[in-house]
């Protein structure tokens, strides 16, 4: 075909198409004009910010202003604290402290117990419950047990009497079990009268009293009772009345034992008669059959004790229960290792991480605020885990640290740390100006004697005052399209 014919057949195509799309288009119209409504459309609403306002600026767009705005409380307060110091603030997937040593890994002190609680809210859940319960060598016939009583400790660092609990007055975030109840439940089981004795069962963790890297001073100072599976009342024997302290407190030899004591103390006191010589500590026997038993608070509410008032033996305790869980051995090193392995198998990052108890009495415990920061992100401001802190002003250990008058007043949920050297304070912070928008921060400072100068308290509490500000930019509040209005 020569070139003139495929030019004229081309056209010819193009032609055919466009009588075709004409004639497409007038049948369009033609229905369109049919289908018409020809009265006004009548809009009941209509838009109050236009299209293009400044109130339609994305979110990402403020955040450059109100990073630079925080720059300089962050930089104030790396400058007064000690070289050994690690600060990382967050605000959703950016970090605001890029420079001040996040991966520098530090002592943390009480901030260990994030790591801790986190790890057992992951493995044991939050409804986990500790069950202790009481077994006997033989069913009871006419109300009496032929042989003893066991009371066999399930790891619960709570369970306790009311006179334990009768030295607080600040009984918020404070769970515990009552041993009365265990006691009443022996009495409802219909056992009046127990021939042998009552004897004290702690096999399920080991009898290690202490951690071998606490300082003496700390278990001098009462910093943490005796840890045993069966402990009553903190594993302490005597306390003064209204002195929630630890120092006037009397340890006790042989938890499990005296543990068995009390819990005979007060069988004796529902009338239940058992023979005379003092409780004991040993195994319950494979055969013993329960006849009682009493549950502590769901885990969540055990962490809020742990972590709102700083509990060591607690988190002790807790460490134990995770080596139980995830390596059959009711230790402080095998709950080490699960924190640990646990923490990496998240995506948490463990770089200098050392792991030598679960509460952070321990002085040669390592964690870097990179570490703590991904913890309490990878956890959420809406987790059990936020929900167990310190509130500012209101419970723990930031009861007294804010007033009604300071910015951080409840905006601030976080975990204390402190020993000789360290003061650590770790968690999340809610706007005052955004109640869409929180932070999460941690910052562990290092230094002599640094937790008895208050001056080094200080620049924490100024530092999550100024968090509670951010974002200092156009809130959404102002830039946000607002709301259409009636025509």
């Amino acid at each position: 075909m020569n070139a003139p014919a495929r030019i004229a057949r081309r056209w010819g195509v193009v032609a055919l198409l466009g009588v075709v799309s004409l004639a497409s288009w007038q049948a369009a119209d033609r229905t369109d004009a049919a289908d018409a409504r020809t009265e006004p459309v009548v809009y009941t609403q209509q838009l109050t910010t236009p299209l293009l306002s400044a109130r339609r600026v994305p979110r990402t767009l403020q955040a450059p202003v109100a990073d630079a705005a925080l720059e300089p409380s962050l930089t104030n307060a790396i400058a007064q604290s000690p070289p050994d110091t690690c600060l990382v603030v967050e605000a959703g997937n950016r970090i605001l402290s890029p420079s001040a040593k996040p991966t520098e890994a530090l002592t943390p002190a009480s901030n260990q117990k994030l790591l801790t609680t986190f790890v057992a809210l992951e493995l044991l859940g939050s409804e986990f419950r500790f069950r202790t319960t009481v077994r006997a060598d033989a069913a009871p016939v006419g109300g009496v047990v032929a042989g003893n009583l066991y009371v066999v400790g399930a790891g619960d660092p709570f369970l306790s009497t009311d006179g334990w609990w009768a030295q607080y007055d600040d009984p918020e975030g404070r769970f515990h079990t009552r041993l009365e109840d265990l006691a009443d439940a022996v009495v409802a089981a219909g056992i009046t009268q127990v021939t042998g004795n009552v004897v004290g069962d702690e096999s399920l963790y080991d009898a290690e009293r202490t951690v071998s890297g606490w300082a003496n001073r700390l278990i001098a100072s009462n910093q943490s009772g005796p840890l045993s599976a069966l402990t009553v009342n903190e594993g302490f024997t005597d306390w003064p009345a209204r002195t929630p302290e630890s120092t006037g407190r009397v340890r006790s030899a042989d938890p499990a034992a005296d543990a068995a004591t009390v819990l005979k103390d007060l069988l004796a006191a529902r009338g239940v008669a058992v023979a005379t010589g003092p409780a004991t500590a040993g195994v319950t026997p494979p055969a013993a059959i329960e006849v009682a038993g009493v549950e502590s608070a769901p885990l969540a509410d055990v962490v809020t004790h742990v972590n709102s008032f700083s509990s060591n033996i607690g988190a002790e305790l807790l460490l134990k229960r995770l080596g139980l869980y995830g390596a059959g051995q009711g230790t402080t090193v095998a709950g080490a290792g699960v924190v640990q392995s646990q923490l990496a198998a998240r995506g948490i990052p463990t770089q200098g991480l050392q792991i030598d108890d679960g509460s952070g009495l321990a002085e040669s415990d390592r964690v870097t605020c990179e570490t703590l920061a991904a913890v309490l992100t990878q956890a959420g401001p809406d987790s059990a885990l936020a929900s167990s802190l310190s509130i500012a002003g209101v419970r723990g250990s930031l009861a007294e640290r804010f007033d009604a008058d300071d910015a951080a007043y409840q905006l601030v949920y976080a975990k204390t740390g402190t020993l000789i050297d360290v003061l650590a304070l770790s968690g999340f912070v809610q706007s005052s100006l955004d109640p869409d928008e929180e932070l999460t921060f941690a910052f562990v400072a290092n230094g002599p004697q640094i937790s008895n100068q208050p001056s080094a308290r200080a620049v924490q509490d100024a530092l999550v005052s100024a968090l509670t500000g951010y974002p200092q930019a156009p809130s959404a509040e102002v830039l946000g399209p607002r709301a259409p209005t009636p025509s």
